[in-house]
């Protein structure tokens, strides 16, 4: 998919898209593709308009639930076609996270009018991405009380990023960092799992396991994780070796 292409993206979607773009992953091999996108804009007939099939379980959800959805798999069918993959659907586990074509290994986010899409044929690796709207009012007092440590908390007050950014940015690495260990894990694990090291930087952070989650991810395994920060949102991603 040609940046042309993804101009015509937008065009198909009447609205619905917009800013679509392909980012530096910093990750050999990989594609990053992010966007905004317009719940108010959305309409069942998109789905056709995009060529993304639209799951069953999506029959009694309401139009937000289906415009996150629809967001994040443009988001998805734009990476394939950078790949020069054939385009695919992309399901659903059990456990709710993608099911990539074969050949593909990925992650997709969505929050609050913004969608991304970590995409690679590197399947040795494991991938990770989420945004997130900065945190204020209650949200940021819920990450601060319910994500973050009291280490944590003394750490995003430090650094060159305002601490409700720092206090965002970490919410989000640790969602990015569930999404790309959770292939190795097999299970939910919980935001305690893993601790900020440091303040975050203009462009990275860095996590470690505060637990042994698998014997190839023992306490104290150290993540590095690339962030991207605008006026409303936040962007992290990383990926992972297997095994």
């Amino acid at each position: 998919m040609t940046h042309q292409a993804l101009i015509d993206m937008h065009s198909r979607s009447n609205g619905f898209l917009s800013d679509i773009g392909a980012k530096d992953s910093l990750v050999p091999g990989a594609v990053l593709v992010a966007a905004s996108y317009e719940t108010a804009a959305f309409s069942q007939s998109l789905f056709d308009a995009l060529d993304i099939l639209c799951p069953d379980t999506l029959d009694r959800a309401v139009d937000k639930r289906r415009a996150d959805y629809l967001a994040g798999r443009a988001m998805a069918s734009a990476a394939m076609a950078l790949l020069e993959h054939p385009p695919a659907s992309v399901t659903t586990t059990p456990g709710r996270a993608p099911l990539w074509p074969e050949g593909l290994a990925g992650s997709i986010s969505h929050a609050r009018g913004r969608c991304a899409c970590l995409l690679s044929r590197d399947t040795s690796r494991s991938y990770g991405v989420d945004t997130e709207a900065i945190a204020s009012g209650r949200s940021l007092t819920a990450i601060l009380t319910e994500t973050l440590n009291p280490t944590e908390r003394d750490r995003i007050a430090k650094g060159p990023l305002p601490a409700a950014i720092n206090a965002t940015l970490t919410f989000s690495a640790k969602e990015s960092l569930f999404k790309a260990l959770y292939p190795q894990v097999g299970r939910h694990f919980g935001f305690d799992a893993a601790e900020l090291i440091a303040p975050p930087t203009s462009d990275s952070l860095a996590l470690s396991l505060t637990t042994d989650l698998t014997e190839t991810l023992p306490k104290g395994r150290r993540f590095d994780i690339h962030h991207r920060v605008t006026d409303s949102h936040v962007l992290t991603w990383l990926s992972v070796p297997a095994p």
